[in-house]
């Protein structure tokens, strides 16, 4: 399972993971987590090794372009965390734009 988020800002992406019934309580092996909100990299830092240490896999995925843009699928995308993750997520990124780009290492795309 992969779970996608994109909220309003930082604090909203963090209440989400780590709030009251937060997404991090079903974190496990056999999920992933792909954060759309445009994060700062300390923010997405805390989120990847909080979904780390359950055994996921994180990726930040930074958007970018116009409501346009995102109206006709042809956003960029720009990602860094769990290689795999990305790949695996390949099929959602190309639904939502014109090219993902994989930056490596977390707080490459923030």
């Amino acid at each position: 399972d992969i779970t996608f988020s994109c909220v309003s800002d930082p604090q909203s992406a963090k209440e989400l993971v780590f709030g009251n019934c937060g997404v991090l309580q079903e974190i496990n092996t056999t999920k992933g987590y792909v954060e759309m909100t445009s994060v700062d990299s300390d923010t997405s830092q805390d989120i990847a090794e909080a979904i780390s240490l359950k055994g996921g896999r994180y990726l930040e995925a930074q958007i970018q372009g116009s409501k346009s843009q995102a109206q006709d699928g042809t956003l960029v995308v720009l990602v860094a965390g769990d290689r795999s993750l990305f790949d695996d997520c390949q099929s959602c990124f190309q639904a939502m734009g014109k090219n993902s780009f994989y930056l490596g290492e977390v707080g490459n795309a923030s």
